[in-house]
């Protein structure tokens, strides 16, 4: 019931947001402003905004005082769409980066309200498309909750045929590093 509670008021949160989906960053927006846009106003205007490269190394653009990292692009994926996480999702992130299991004791959360791409829905460290698959996997405006034992249990089902990304679904399900992706758009 407690995460019912908690995915609810994320949703009401990132509903009231008026991020848009859209490609790259447009011409004109700089870094910051575009970094916070992945999230609702109210978290990204005291989050602390920072530029992450390919292989990890984080650059901080502007300190922020509410817990929050809002990253330029996400150096994981095809497109690099702007991402807000938590001190937690920052956490599961690096972890990632490094090949290193998240602690599975905490949750991560995360807003790409401005969507995302992913080279795979179950290799967290695929960096190409894997035989077979055509075209990048393009997800809707969503938020994450980053903790395996959080989406395996949640009962929503692997990612879908992108006809299907309007319901919440699981990236990454039955490895360390699975995710509940909840549509917001």
């Amino acid at each position: 019931m407690k995460i019912v509670r908690i995915v609810s008021a994320i949703v009401v949160l990132a509903l009231a947001s008026t991020a848009h989906a859209s490609g790259a960053q447009p011409a004109g927006v700089s870094d910051i402003d575009w970094a916070v846009s992945a999230a609702p106003a109210s978290i990204g205007a005291a989050a602390t905004v920072v530029n992450m490269s390919d292989d990890g190394k984080v650059t901080e653009l502007r300190r922020g005082t509410n817990g929050w990292t809002c990253v330029v692009h996400d150096p994981g994926t095809p497109s690099g769409h702007p991402l807000c996480v938590d001190q937690n999702g920052l956490e599961w992130m690096q972890a990632a980066m490094s090949g290193r299991e998240p602690d599975a004791a905490k949750a991560g959360y995360s807003y790409m309200l401005k969507g995302g791409t992913a080279w795979s829905a179950t290799d967290v460290t695929a960096t190409k498309l894997p035989e077979g698959q055509k075209d990048v996997i393009r997800v809707p405006p969503h938020i994450m909750i980053m903790n395996a034992r959080i989406a395996d249990a949640s009962g929503f089902p692997s990612a879908p045929s992108s006809a299907d990304f309007h319901k919440p679904f699981v990236f990454y399900g039955g490895t360390p590093y699975a995710i509940l992706i909840i549509p917001v758009e």
